[in-house]
């Protein structure tokens, strides 16, 4: 009986040490891609800073799902109105936009804001917002003006990680590629 438990100790022994020096074998372990959990899209009237409308979304469950009620719209555009839009990413309580892509210039140029509406829109990337190295803005600060035709519609948002090509002529940009990190298209008026 002593020699069973013996060679069972020796065994289970050699197994454990065999399963750890396996795990060590100087490949670094690979790091999980943090999910965006919120986004917010502050719309300011450029004439009057206290007129703002808010686009946000906060994936409340986790899942990484744009769910029913995980979006909301405060405040509705203006016709013939200029607005100075920003937007903010957020992973739980880490501020993804500025620790994950405005952290240095690669980090820049691997990401890609592509915007879209049905509505009386133009966009143009605001003089302030933050240049790719191929010479493309970014899309974080972006000015929006309004036509004069009211209506309900749609704005969306698209984030694109290491697109192959980008292009922000036009303000609203494309992308090619499919990887997205955010694509979330929310209900909007202008009166």
């Amino acid at each position: 009986m002593k020699t069973t438990k013996f060679f069972l100790s020796a065994f289970l022994g050699l197994a454990l040490l065999a399963s750890c020096s396996d795990d060590d074998d100087g490949t670094p372990p690979v790091e999980e891609e943090e999910a965006i959990t919120t986004l917010i899209l502050t719309f300011t009237d450029a004439d009057d800073p206290t007129d703002t409308v808010v686009l946000t979304w906060v994936d409340a469950n986790l899942d990484e799902v744009i769910d029913a009620g995980e979006q909301m719209v405060v405040g509705e555009f203006d016709t013939d109105d200029v607005y100075n839009a920003s937007i903010e990413l957020f992973n739980l309580d880490e501020d993804f936009l500025d620790e994950d892509i405005l952290a240095n210039q690669a980090s820049i140029d691997a990401h890609f804001f592509v915007y879209a509406t049905n509505l009386d829109f133009t966009m143009a990337r605001a003089a302030d917002d933050n240049v790719r190295s191929d010479g493309n803005r970014l899309g974080v600060n972006t000015v929006w003006t309004s036509g004069s035709t009211a209506g309900t519609g749609t704005i969306t948002i698209q984030l694109f990680h290491e697109s192959p090509g980008v292009d922000d002529d036009g303000g609203f940009g494309s992308a090619t590629g499919t990887d997205t990190d955010i694509d979330i298209t929310f209900n909007v008026e202008i009166n």
